[in-house]
């Protein structure tokens, strides 16, 4: 099909479909299927190369541009795309952005299988998911900036005007630098309020007060990525600002930026500008339209947006709050923002407020992955080089769009190639693997109830590696090698991953991965380990359909449904 003005769909005909057992339900697309609540245009490359200070302002360094051919960029970014199309997602948008330019746009396949509807960058409307995020917590920043907020301030002290109120069962009291950086402590149910029917969308406020998290432990300890203190830091600026939520965001940061197509309303207003992506679902070796759902705890995942509405919010955070003349962020204020207000261990990756840093932890990287039912995205920023990226796709796949946003990281140097870990000269290396040696159980999943197989699937296993360092594996057979660099912190074999224990007195307190930023792992008691578990495992696997282990009640039958992919037998799984 031939290019369109805003849009170019990227197909090769004759291409072999992938193997259909890479599509299968495995842990890792099984929790890719949960959502990371974790990321069509101008037919040619347009826009322009920003100047070497661009919008850092004169007295900031310069900064290293990689785009340095526009059509060499397009030929490479519809390359990658094009190998998904058809086979990963019926349809994906792209933004890339060099200081506060975008310089491609694009579409990319199918909005909607059944009405053969071409994706276009500054009209196909997709859902974002947990991008979106970062729009709740430039809300909270903005209120900072004015002075109604205070990063450090008891997030009661906000809602004396609400029925929404935080327990107290710690001395420390829950702050919106914890809900930025998903350190509060809430108990995980995974489920942002996910309903199918749009008459059950409830406001803000009863959603919060329904849904409302037991605090498990101490503010400021550990990360927990929490759908729940994002929603509660929407609903803070709502109070402060004495407006709706949805509201607020469209006045202070849709409109300035002209972000026309942007909105977190559910469901979607009719007669909104554009047109929505359909959700897709894979049957057998097709992409089908799947039933939408809406998402109650909105400002958590709820946002959709073109690509070019994604573009401008990215170059307003490359400009230290600034498109143009037009500011949604004073200078300070952003720069605030990207700076790191938790550090889970200084050889891995660590959050600023409301992004995570990405990939090498020294690269200066900072993104956020997003995912509903039928919908994946991610986005990054790479400041030192003044570059954004953006990517969604209109299912949910086990390899998202991240994968997309990698290659592009790779092919332009965003961050140095993984080199050969040297390991340490410290003594004593076979000791501290055998320390370390264990089972080990995420932060931010379900440790009780029905959910609390999802927490089983996604265990890591650590051993001392036969000759030297460590070796993992996980419930689905994945296993790498790692060497010790300094005592305690190990780099992947082969890549930009790190394991960093803490250690006291002999015992691991906390394994922080530095792939993983949403949470860290800790330790599994020997008793509750999978050896002991497995038959736990095995029978609410086969015998509960995965324990109905997603969004919980219809949500997680649903997405169960929708993200099992093998032979679309369905009878065993009934409620």
């Amino acid at each position: 099909m031939d290019a369109h003005s805003s849009t170019q769909l990227m197909t090769r005909p004759g291409r072999s479909t992938r193997d259909e057992s890479a599509d299968r339900t495995t842990r890792r697309s099984f929790l890719a299927c949960l959502g990371s609540l974790g990321l069509g245009t101008v037919g040619t490359a347009t826009g322009r190369t920003s100047t070497a200070t661009g919008s850092q302002g004169t007295d900031s360094p310069p900064v290293e541009r990689p785009f340095a051919d526009l059509d060499e960029l397009e030929a490479f970014v519809d390359d990658v795309v094009a190998e998904r199309i058809e086979t990963t997602t019926p349809g994906a948008t792209v933004a890339i952005v060099s200081g506060d330019a975008p310089i491609l746009t694009k579409g990319y396949g199918t909005a909607d299988v059944d009405a053969d509807v071409p994706v276009r960058a500054d009209e196909t409307v997709f859902r974002v998911g947990s991008v979106g995020k970062l729009v709740t917590y430039t809300a909270v920043m903005q209120g900072v900036a004015r002075g109604v907020l205070d990063l450090d301030t008891d997030v009661n002290s906000y809602l004396g005007d609400s029925g929404v109120t935080i327990p107290s069962a710690y001395d420390a009291p829950v702050t919106l630098r914890h809900l930025g950086t998903h350190t509060a402590g809430f108990e995980s149910k995974l489920d942002p309020d996910i309903v199918d029917d749009p008459a059950a969308v409830d406001s803000l406020e009863t959603v919060l007060i329904d849904q409302q998290r037991s605090r498990v432990r101490q503010p400021g300890e550990l990360v927990g990525y929490s759908n729940y203190g994002a929603g509660l830091a929407g609903h803070v600026v709502a109070e402060a600002h004495d407006t709706t939520f949805e509201e607020y965001v469209q006045s202070e940061i849709f409109d300035p930026l002209g972000m026309t197509h942007g909105t977190f309303a559910q469901p979607v207003p009719a007669g909104h500008p554009g047109g929505l992506a359909a959700p897709h679902v894979r049957e057998g070796e097709s992409l089908r339209v799947a039933d939408d759902v809406y998402i109650n705890m909105r400002p958590a995942g709820s946002l959709s947006a073109t690509a070019t509405d994604m573009a401008a919010f990215m170059s307003a955070h490359l400009g230290d709050g600034a498109v143009g003349d037009t500011r949604i962020l004073d200078a300070g204020t952003a720069k605030k923002m990207h700076s790191r207000h938790h550090v889970r261990h200084p050889a891995v990756t660590n959050w600023r407020y409301g992004f995570h840093e990405y990939g090498n932890p020294d690269a200066d990287l900072i993104g956020h992955s997003g995912a509903t039912v039928n919908f994946r995205s991610y986005l990054l920023l790479a400041p030192d080089h003044d570059v954004g990226v953006f990517v969604a796709y209109n299912s949910n796949p086990s390899e998202g769009p991240k994968a997309v946003v990698d290659e592009i990281v790779a092919e332009y140097g965003l961050q140095h190639a993984p080199t050969t870990p040297t390991p340490t000269s410290r003594p004593g290396g076979r000791e501290r693997a055998e320390t370390v040696a264990g089972e080990y159980s995420l932060s931010y999943l379900p440790q009780s109830g029905p959910l609390q197989v999802v927490d089983l699937i996604e265990r890591l296993t650590v051993e001392p590696a036969a000759n030297g360092g460590l070796r993992t594996t996980t419930l689905d057979g994945d296993a790498r090698r790692w060497v010790e660099t300094e005592p305690y912190v190990f780099e992947a074999v082969g890549g930009h991953d790190v394991l960093a224990f803490e250690v006291t007195d002999g015992e691991v307190n906390v394994l922080n991965v530095n792939s993983e930023p949403t949470g860290v792992y800790q330790p599994v008691p020997f008793h509750e380990r999978q050896l002991v578990a497995g038959g736990v495992l095995g029978t609410a696997v086969s015998g509960f359909g995965l324990s109905l282990a997603g969004w919980g009640g219809y949500s997680a039958w649903q997405q169960w449904k929708q993200c099992r992919t093998e032979d679309n037998s369905e009878t065993e799984n009934t409620e």
